[in-house]
């Protein structure tokens, strides 16, 4: 796991700004640093060392000829057997790195090099004789890249905070980005925080080439995903083939010359994950999070561990983790906002678990092709819930609107009863899981011009059902679609990714092997969810290696509940701060709303328009937004 950075193309005073690219980075990579300046490109690399940790796995890092230069960040798990197939073909390697593999992997198949990789990865490669540079991403988008473009040259980085070093950066913000994100939390790949820069998404890559004195890019999807649910699949053929393809994916992401341990936190994914990791090590480091507010499942890793064998570690989070330095340093981690509260709880795991390995599997990734969130039972629900006439729905507003207007029940629930009659499957998703309703959405922005945000709960995937296949099966496909293109890709990973390489830890994730996702792309809903019980598949593979109580407990989330764990002085002074005159939040939004959401969080109010959890969801939104437009200096 590293730092990429660099360009193509023409950047004045080229290797300062590399250099500073560099510092930028570090955090990624603490073992070691490169900067190649090549024919019309520059590449920068800082290295985490995993496997091989010898100068041989040194980057950047050349072809046989030289001709083909690369940089990546992340893993490649099936290198091994590319090396072999490779050698077979003539190629030789000076050492066992995994990056190696990629340029003779460019010179074998050209852009198609890509489909034979299985692992994580952001990977630049140039092209020198061709003058041309790839720039490409996962498939999942587990490791992210930025890149900006002018006529003069193409930039790209891990991180938003690196490119900020280029000259002449088009910073303004993009309000749209921001529209969106003030819905859902998260910014939406390819748009950022920045008009000129942007996010590469997920099985995607650029290629930008030299044309004359103008550099000339384009951006092209290499694979794509497909919904498809099988209705001849049984509840064991599934299990049984599940249980086979997560042992395997883990047993693919076990290879590591640092320590490795795996993030127990008591849940079903990650204590599968653990399972899986002590059956074929024998001798895992398990490790959980104590936290003194919220939500603690020790008991439930203990028990797992206890059953599996593992060497567990309960690492506690003590007092003075939530100063004003602590909070908005890793809010303005990487230079894009982020709203989820459990960036701070998977940043305190990071910190911690880096004291005794350097990489680390988590169960992330199992709730999304497996039906793992509590949206998926709610669909159904829903999709009753539309059948009922109109004119039913017509009578409940009209009983239900005095009692809203009494502050007897919340007063948009008229509103959402209103909608729900008529609300198509992308409404019904967007009002499900988002954080601001759209009427209160739009209100915050009057008077800018922008998209509307259910835009993005439209399907962009092929979807293949059988012919007779129900409102609900459509519905838990688009669900699935948008879990994994959209809240995975932009929410979760990136929070994974930006806690975790903070702390220079590498996070692998099992349950998103390409082969394991592609399975749960196959099963229909009623194989993901029976009632309220969610990840069927998942539970039973857990009734065969785990303790029923774990097989059978519900999903807790990993928040932090930030109106009890930061002080009174904090939630002062992010009043203040975010409402003074010289913020960058005005402007942005209308300050009315802002002020009403920020007074609510400081003096502990509640307000009749949203829950305790809402009030400070909207605060840490505002308070991410205004680091991420805030820089900080390298550290």
């Amino acid at each position: 796991m590293c730092g990429i950075a660099g360009w193509i193309g023409q950047v004045d005073d080229g290797p300062a700004v590399a250099e500073r690219m560099r510092a930028r980075l570090r955090h990624r990579g603490p073992d070691g640093s490169g900067v190649e300046r090549l024919p019309g490109a520059t590449l920068v690399h800082t290295r985490l060392s995993i496997i091989d940790r010898s100068e041989h796995g040194a980057q950047p890092m050349p072809g046989r000829d030289r001709r083909i230069w690369t940089v990546l960040n992340g893993e490649i798990y099936n290198h091994a057997a590319l090396r072999a197939t490779l050698q077979a073909r003539g190629h030789q390697f000076r050492g066992r790195s995994d990056t190696e593999v990629i340029p003779a992997l460019y010179d074998e198949y050209g852009d198609d090099f890509v489909a034979h990789l299985r692992g994580m990865f952001a990977i630049a490669l140039y092209d020198v004789a061709e003058r041309r540079l790839l720039l490409v991403r996962d498939r999942f988008g587990i490791k992210p890249v930025f890149y900006t473009a002018t006529d003069a040259r193409l930039a790209f980085a891990s991180e938003i905070r690196a490119l900020r070093e280029l000259p002449g950066i088009d910073d303004r913000s993009n309000l749209q980005a921001i529209f969106d994100y003030f819905a859902l939390g998260y910014m939406v790949a390819p748009d950022t925080l920045l008009r000129g820069v942007r996010a590469l998404e997920p099985a995607h890559f650029v290629e930008a080439r030299m044309e004359g004195d103008r550099i000339v890019h384009a951006v092209r999807r290499y694979h794509q995903w497909v919904v498809a649910p099988r209705q001849d699949w049984t509840l064991e053929d599934a299990v049984d083939q599940t249980e086979a393809l997560l042992t395997t994916a883990v047993q693919r992401q076990l290879e590591s010359d640092v320590p490795l341990g795996a993030l127990l936190s008591g849940g079903i994914d990650s204590s599968l994950v653990s399972a899986a990791a002590q059956r074929a090590t024998g001798q895992l480091q398990t490790f959980n999070v104590q936290f003194p507010e919220g939500h603690d499942e020790t008991w439930a890793a203990l028990a797992v561990a206890r059953h599996i064998g593992s060497e567990h570690r309960t690492l506690r989070l003590g007092d003075g983790e939530a100063t004003w330095e602590r909070v908005t340093s890793l809010l303005g981690q990487s230079g894009q906002p982020f709203a989820d509260t459990s960036l701070f709880a998977v940043h305190a795991v990071s910190r911690l678990m880096r004291e005794h390995v350097v990489v680390a599997l988590s169960g992330d990734g199992g709730d999304e092709a497996f039906g793992g969130y509590d949206v998926t039972w709610q669909i159904a629900r829903f999709a009753r819930l539309q059948r009922v006439p109109g004119a039913a729905w017509s009578l409940a507003g009209a009983l239900i609107t005095p009692l809203a207007q009494a502050g007897l029940v919340r007063w948009w629930l008229p509103e959402r009863i209103a909608d729900l009659p008529t609300a198509d499957d992308a409404g019904v998703l967007r009002n499900m899981v988002a954080v601001l309703r759209e009427p209160e959405q739009v209100a915050a922005f009057a008077g800018h011009d922008v998209l509307p945000t259910r835009r993005l709960f439209e399907s962009q995937w092929p979807n293949v059902f059988e012919r007779r296949a129900s409102r609900l099966e459509r519905l838990s496909g688009l669900m699935t679609e948008v879990n994994i293109r959209l809240a995975m890709a932009n929410g979760y990973l990136f929070k994974v990714d930006t806690a975790s390489m903070r702390e220079s830890l590498e996070v692998r994730v099992p349950m998103l092997d390409e082969d394991l996702v592609a399975l749960g792309l196959t099963l229909p809903h009623a194989l993901k969810v029976t009632g309220r019980t969610s990840k069927r598949v998942l539970r039973a593979i857990a009734e065969r290696w785990l303790p029923l109580e774990i097989a059978r407990k519900p999903k807790a989330g990993f928040a932090i509940p930030v109106d009890s764990w930061v002080d009174a002085p904090f939630k002062r002074r992010l009043h203040d701060t975010l409402l003074a005159s010289d913020s960058p939040l005005r402007g942005l939004m209308r300050t009315d709303l802002c002020e009403r959401w920020l007074t609510a969080f400081r003096d502990g109010v509640q307000l009749p328009e949203m829950s305790q959890r809402g009030v400070y969801q909207r605060a840490i939104s505002l308070l991410s937004m205004h680091q991420a437009l805030c820089p900080a200096e390298p550290s």
